[in-house]
């Protein structure tokens, strides 16, 4: 039986930075102390930047690379001012949808747009699944789940987005078509299991409603040319 087709993201696309000279400059001015004692430290940093930026759509290496990644700049917002007035990079980010670029000096930015791409990394996994096999249905549902969870922690956490995919109206609509299409999954797997009519019923009727919840974002970005319009026709 084919598999019905379902929605990924897309990634955002960024351009290269250099962690080492203004790490190492700070560290110098700031603390009075030698940056070369700090070297390794900084040069797997802005290694895992570069790598961040290959990421492939559907690998776990590359999701495993974007949390490693992030967790490093967790680390660095505890002891470090990455803004505008003290450690100065620009972060440069095109929207995943739009293409136009956005750049800021604030490491925020740069966390939802790592988060961001964790979410489409999720959701390029779970599409690629083979829905046909009980393993790669459960894989298929955590990573729309994970890819939601994702999407909500950018929305309650990066409240004044600079680009319009990271804006509250584009990420609420991003995270209801990953419930929905969790559960739609679920709904396959209870319906390999051969479960009662009553539930798969009630299944499919929950899974019309999350639908039913994201058209409206959908339809609008449509109409403004920003969403596919595949999409559309995918959540209706």
């Amino acid at each position: 039986m084919p598999q019905s087709p379902m929605i990924s993201v897309p990634l955002k696309a960024t351009n290269e930075v250099d962690w080492i000279t203004p790490l190492k400059a700070y560290i110098r001015e700031s603390y009075g102390d030698d940056p070369e004692r700090y070297a390794e430290e900084c040069a797997t940093l802005n290694r895992l930047r570069q790598d961040v930026r290959g990421v492939g759509k559907e690998s776990t290496s590359g999701r495993d690379m974007l949390y490693r990644y992030y967790g490093q700049l967790e680390l660095l917002d505890l002891r470090f001012p990455v803004d505008e007035q003290h450690i100065k990079i620009a972060f440069t980010w095109f929207d995943a949808f739009t293409h136009k670029p956005t750049t800021q000096y604030s490491l925020a930015f740069e966390k939802a747009s790592i988060i961001f791409n964790i979410s489409a990394v999720l959701s390029c996994y779970a599409v690629f699944q083979n829905r046909g096999e009980e393993s790669s249905l459960k894989i298929a549902y955590h990573s729309f789940q994970a890819s939601a969870g994702m999407y909500t922690y950018i929305n309650e956490n990066f409240l004044h987005a600079p680009s319009f995919d990271l804006s509250r109206e584009t990420v609420k609509t991003l995270i209801s078509i990953m419930l929905a299409q969790a559960q739609e999954v679920f709904l396959e797997k209870q319906e390999a299991g051969q479960k009662k009519v009553g539930l798969l019923a009630k299944l499919a009727s929950q899974t019309g409603y999350l639908y039913g919840q994201s058209i409206e974002g959908v339809q609008d970005n449509v109409n403004r040319a920003i969403f596919e319009k595949v999409w559309l026709t995918m959540v209706q």
